[in-house]
């Protein structure tokens, strides 16, 4: 809420701006029209914009524009200019209002939406709204920025006459008072007028007494006329005279609120031809009465019982048809409640021809989707002489959009909707007039596409050398060669373009690398691996079965379903341009007007960053989905920069992975953010006392050698874990596996420690990163789950494809906060004396395993990791693992290997700090923490 002071700081803004705009010195300005003030707030996600005139306008305009698309209402005889915007994304808006006497501006300002809770609408939409009076005691107003008439113009060009909305003809109280007062100051003292004197008036008012046949006011066709009931018991009478033979209806509406008025109709005898009694203050009216042309017909209106109002005009209208144009009931009848509403097939792309038989005929039409989908309602071929408006509304009744616009213009309504069933409802509007029609609706649905990012690794990339064209990444013979695997060091690694630069190149001339476009890249995201070995290729599955699961939901390639490959080892920043492009496409080819995005750990930082630079590019995307993704970075690219990470590819030797991220800008991009040090830190001084981030950039004892990267991926982070996002956002995170969560330094022994949590991270990405949100994110679901196998987890794909079709609810297997069973660990960080590689023998189940620093050994039930020469083994199963003794070299004492225990079924004690080990010629004991 703002302070008095600070209110009234921006109301002196905008006396000073109004002054300026008002032009002219002295006395002058008293008598030129200006705005007093104008405030703007944001109410049930629409925002409301209100402003106070010096005086009242014969027309003002207010004018709204966004993107170059532009709407206006134009306000007559009033000083105060209230409405509501609904706009078309979060892009910024122009407000301005002009004076159309002599085409004045009389101000205009800038309205930031950026980090507002405004819900968008597929279009920009303005319409009237009541004035509050209570706005600056009770809302949280907007900073409303002057801007000048210039920059309107710059975004619209010159404003179309065209374009400007003619106010509505329901008109408000205080403009039919005043239309009252000229009307009786120009008939009540010379009695009851004749004909010719009241067919020119905008409205008719009755005039006292009216309450008998003879003493009757004038109605005319197509015309409305207004009385009040004023004192119970009150009647009051009207006629008309037939214009031609046909049929007759009658009208009345706006019934004052809490009262209850009935309608009859007689004809010049007297006799009754209809009535409408309707309970309550509904509208009333009688259809269908036969016209005799120059035959005399009369209306009585009364309260019903006691009811009546002294200051509440009613409104009173008769609508004359022609025999011969009466319209044809439709096969669509009867379909005039909710309850009767006509079922279209789902999913349903065709044209319905309609019909209206009265001024009170409603038709509803239900529809319902399977998938989410963009819904384009066209009501047009709507005749002259009827204004019909149309509307969505829920099963409930609850409208949630609405097209009115004036006279018989085409209406259209545009929404992005989740499955279930929807309402589609036709009426005539209050003002209008009445011809028995036809009208055609045109309904077309649009399934809203679902992009598939992967993250870091996750897709598979091309080399092309000599016109040759191979598989880089991942080309399983190359890889398995381990130490000695030449290719992919060679032709993944890359190079500054300049000293110092953040722009990077091929190491290797000559050589393009892309990603694999088969199948229109979903090749590249399915599997890693296309290797005829089972087990590999399972091993290496990134989306394909999730492909699966959105094929069987009604989802298809190409056309709904978009793979998004790009080459993981260049910055967020420029892989944006391909995102952002793969949305253009899906767009163009499903026809939608939005799409949905999910995206696998990486891919989540890449999604930020596009929609965070390129702002329009939020309203296009319905929803997002991450799973696993490292929002405050993971300490994994440290480790990866540092001694070499394998990408969770088991057979991939660390030293390649050091190679391929020594200047790979998006492994910089994941390193812990200055938020993630703010909160935890990763790297220690000692057991407990943590680097700052300041550290980080500046202490030779852990700061990266290529400062330019790492200074660019804080940059970067400052702007994704700061600001928002306006798109509804889910995050899926991974739990239950052991996590590295950093290094500390081991003064004794002079060596970088590894450091990992007890089961809480996903095992690549630490739960404080992957559980990071701000308010754009509505909703976070754990799952058991390994941060590589994410999107083929089966429980995951149906959160996934569930939140996709607007269901938040929580999917069995995952849970809406963390919790649940305790994770099983098992695991050991083995060390060396001296320093060097612990080369080593173990015994897993029987079978025996060596440590060698110049070969690398998978196996099932072992995950082994190297960070330098500290080698980590986490036991997947959690059975014990025995240890041979060093067989030392002949005349040399056997030096001593250092192990480090870390169990779930260990005290709580052991299990934080481990179990310290030594092992040497004599076996494996238990050794002090000193030594």
């Amino acid at each position: 809420m703002m302070t008095t002071a600070k209110r009234l700081f921006y109301l002196l803004i905008m006396l000073a701006i109004c002054w300026v705009n008002a032009g002219g010195t002295g006395w002058a300005k008293e008598h030129r029209l200006f705005v007093e003030t104008a405030w703007a707030w944001v109410e049930e996600g629409e925002i409301h914009f209100q402003a106070q005139l010096s005086a009242a306008s014969e027309q003002v305009e207010l004018a709204v524009v966004q993107e170059g698309e532009r709407k206006s209402r134009a306000f007559r005889n009033d000083d105060r200019i209230s409405a509501v915007v609904k706009p078309a994304g979060n892009r910024p808006l122009i407000i301005s209002l002009t004076d159309r006497d002599d085409e004045e501006l009389l101000a205009s300002w800038q309205l930031d939406l950026a980090d507002l809770d405004v819900s968008y609408e597929a279009a920009l939409e303005v319409r009237r709204a009541p004035w509050d009076r209570y706005v600056e005691d009770g809302k949280d107003l907007l900073e409303l920025i002057p801007a000048s008439e210039e920059a309107e113009m710059h975004q619209t060009g010159e404003p179309d006459e065209s374009e400007i909305e003619e106010p509505d003809t329901d008109v408000s109280d205080r403009s039919l008072d005043e239309l009252a007062q000229a009307f009786y100051k120009d008939f009540a003292e010379s009695g009851k007028p004749q004909e010719a004197e009241l067919r020119s008036r905008e409205v008719i008012f009755e005039l006292e007494p009216n309450n008998t046949k003879e003493k009757a006011d004038w109605l005319f066709d197509a015309k409305d006329s207004r009385g009040k009931i004023g004192t119970a018991g009150d009647v009051d009478y009207w006629k008309v005279k037939g214009t031609k033979h046909g049929r007759m209806n009658v009208s009345l509406r706006e019934v004052p609120p809490g009262q209850d008025y009935h309608v009859y109709v007689f004809d010049n005898e007297h006799n009754e031809l209809g009535r409408s009694e309707l309970a309550g203050e509904h509208d009333e009216s009688v259809e269908g009465i036969g016209l005799e042309k120059d035959q005399w017909y009369y209306v009585m209106v009364k309260g019903h019982m006691e009811s009546h109002h002294k200051d509440f005009y009613y409104r009173l209208r008769v609508d004359f048809l022609a025999d011969q144009t009466e319209a044809k009931v439709d096969e669509y009848e009867p379909n005039n409640t909710l309850e009767e509403a006509y079922e279209l097939p789902a999913n349903f792309t065709a044209s319905v021809d309609g019909n209206l038989h009265a001024s009170t005929d409603v038709d509803y039409y239900r529809y319902s989707f399977s998938l989410a989908s963009t819904f384009t309602i066209d009501l047009k071929e709507i005749p002259a002489g009827m204004d019909i408006d149309l509307y969505v509304q829920d099963e409930q009744g609850k409208v949630l959009s609405r097209s009115e616009k004036p006279r018989n213009a085409n209406e259209q309504i545009i929404m992005n909707v989740d499955p279930g069933n929807y309402i589609i409802k036709v009426m005539a509007s209050k003002r209008s007039g009445f011809t028995p029609n036809s009208y055609k609706l045109e309904i077309a649905a649009k399934t809203i596409p679902v992009i598939l990012i992967p993250g870091i690794g996750g897709s598979r990339l091309m080399a092309e050398e000599g016109g040759q064209a191979s598989e880089i990444w991942l080309g399983l013979g190359d890889s398995l060669v381990g130490i000695n695997d030449p290719r992919h060091r060679r032709l993944l690694s890359l190079e500054p373009t300049t000293t110092n630069s953040v722009e990077v190149r091929p190491r290797q001339a000559g050589a393009s690398i892309y990603p694999e476009p088969d199948d229109e890249g979903f090749s590249a995201i399915e599997y890693l691996s296309y290797s005829p070995l089972s087990p590999v290729r399972d091993m290496t599955e990134q989306y394909y079965s999730m492909v699966k699961e959105l094929e069987r939901a009604g989802y298809k390639k190409h056309k709904t379903i978009f793979a998004m490959p790009y080459d993981w080892r260049y910055s967020s920043t420029k892989n944006a341009a391909f995102l952002k492009q793969k949305i253009d496409t899906a767009l163009e080819r499903s026809g939608a007007r939005q799409v949905q995005l999910v995206a696998h750990s990486m891919g989540g930082l890449l999604t930020r960053e596009t929609l965070l630079s390129n702002v329009s590019y939020q309203s296009k995307v319905k929803r997002i989905v991450y799973m696993g993704t490292p929002f405050l970075g993971s300490p994994r690219a440290y480790q990866a920069i540092k001694y070499g990470y394998n990408f969770s590819i088991p057979w991939l030797d660390e030293e390649t992975g050091k190679i391929i991220s020594e200047y790979a800008p998006a492994v910089y991009e994941l390193l812990p953010s200055k938020k993630y040090f703010e909160t935890v830190g990763f790297l220690k001084k000692n057991r407990n006392e943590p680097y700052s981030y300041q550290d980080f950039l500046q202490d030779k004892k852990i700061r990266l050698d290529y400062t330019p990267l790492v200074k660019q991926g804080g940059a970067l982070h400052e702007k994704w874990d700061k600001k928002t996002i306006n798109v509804p956002q889910y995050a899926i995170v991974g739990t239950g596996q052991t996590t590295f969560l950093g290094y500390y330094f081991d003064a004794y022994h002079n060596e970088w420690v590894p450091y990992y949590d007890n089961g809480l991270g996903d095992g690549t990405v630490p739960y404080i990163s992957a559980n990071y949100a701000q308010k754009d994110m509505k909703k976070r679901y754990y799952v058991a789950g390994e941060h590589a196998k994410l999107p083929a987890n089966p429980e995951v794909m149906k959160q996934v494809t569930q939140l996709l079709k607007g269901n938040e609810e929580v999917q069995p297997g995952l849970r809406n906060q963390l919790g649940g069973k305790s994770a099983k660990y098992l695991y050991y960080i083995i060390s060396k004396e001296d320093g060097t590689f612990p080369e080593l023998t173990l015994l897993k189940n029987g079978k025996s395993i060596k440590l060698d620093a110049n070969a690398k050994e998978v196996v099932d039930d072992l995950s082994i990791e190297y960070h330098g020469n500290i080698v980590v083994i986490h036991v997947l199963d959690q059975e014990e693992l025995e240890f041979e003794p060093p067989t030392p070299a002949s005349n040399e004492p056997a030096t001593k290997l250092f192990i480090k225990r870390f169990s779930s079924e260990d005290s709580q004690e052991d299990g934080e700090s481990g179990r310290r080990y030594r092992l040497d010629g004599n076996g494996l004991n238990e050794a002090p923490e000193e030594s």
